[in-house]
């Protein structure tokens, strides 16, 4: 099948827009709560129109009042919408609060909590950051199904370092951490023991403002590791409880909400879904796509995915439901 050229592709999405297409499918989808998944928040965004867009066309509520819709008797209004944001960078802080607060849209933030108590940063960031920093051009390391990485370009290093953050999802936590620690010296790299500034993470501080100004704070764990990858229930334990219990103890505030890191159905099982229940939360959200209906599983919530910097035209048509089937 030929492929169609990109510029045609915008005009026939612009097309399917303008002609109501967006709002078919918004009305199409109705009976259903809309969690959407962000995750960074760059200076330079369209996140203020995305704000502006959500304010028009939907109802913003907070997860909790999401979930009392979920499990109430009656029939859950249209266009509901919640904002949630994973990991906890700072740049939430600073690019993103500003426009949420200016149009009054509820925020729940899913803490990896090993951040603000500096215990060291992301993973995903550290490989990021190792990649694109080394002066190396390949290295030998068997992972993936490939013995030998090879990156002369910024494109190619791009495109390594999101396969290797794939692929270190798969394999098993302590193979995960040793590969860590043995991935800077392969690149001839120091890592900083702490993260530079464009992984910069909220601090306690900036957890207990926010928290005082409204926004929700849910646990993503400590360290972000792939749960379906730990080896024992106590470090499901350690993880998931561990989260929860720092944000309550720093930021004063009970924590209800849970965010499986990556969040694919392969990222987590029944057993883990039962730690989270027993550890005290109301509310999982996962990374698959999908709205949510009264009767859905609080712990298995669908999300969607969308980024600051999307455009009118993505944004508005993914929110709305592209793609999703209806029940």
């Amino acid at each position: 099948m030929a492929m169609i050229p990109m510029n045609a592709r915008r005009v026939a999405q612009a097309l399917f827009h303008y002609a109501g297409g967006t709002w078919w499918i918004r009305n199409r989808v109705h009976r259903a709560i809309r969690i959407l998944m962000y995750h960074r928040f760059p200076k330079q965004s369209r996140f203020e129109a995305q704000c502006a867009h959500l304010k028009k066309y939907y109802v913003p509520i907070s997860l909790t009042d999401a979930l009392a819709k979920l499990g109430g008797a009656a029939l859950i209004p249209d266009r509901l919408v919640v904002v949630t944001v994973d990991d906890g960078y700072r740049d939430f802080y600073e690019n993103a609060v500003p426009a949420l607060n200016r149009y009054q849209i509820p925020s729940t933030v899913f803490l990896t909590t090993d951040l603000p108590d500096r215990n060291g940063w992301l993973w995903v960031d550290q490989v990021t950051w190792c990649i694109r920093q080394s002066k190396v051009r390949e290295i030998e390391l068997n992972l993936g199904g490939r013995d030998r990485w090879m990156f002369y370009t910024d494109e190619q290093r791009r495109a390594v370092a999101t396969l290797i953050k794939e692929a270190m999802k798969k394999i098993p936590n302590q193979e995960r951490l040793e590969l860590l620690d043995k991935l800077p010296r392969l690149l001839e790299l120091e890592l900083p023991s702490h993260p530079p500034d464009s992984y910069a993470p909220l601090q306690w501080d900036d957890v207990r403002t926010l928290a005082k100004n409204g926004v929700e704070f849910g646990a993503h764990t400590r360290t972000h590791p792939i749960l379906s990858r730990l080896a024992t229930v106590e470090q499901l334990q350690a993880e998931i409880g561990g989260s929860k219990l720092r944000i309550e103890q720093e930021a004063g505030v009970k924590v209800r909400h849970f965010c499986y890191p990556n969040g694919t159905p392969a990222d987590f099982t029944p057993q883990i879904v039962d730690v989270v229940r027993t550890e005290g939360f109301s509310t999982a959200v996962t990374g698959n796509p999908g709205v949510n209906r009264s009767g859905s599983n609080p712990f298995e919530l669908n999300r969607i995915a969308v980024e600051p910097y999307d455009d009118e035209l993505r944004f508005s048509r993914v929110v709305a439901g592209y793609g999703i089937e209806p029940r």
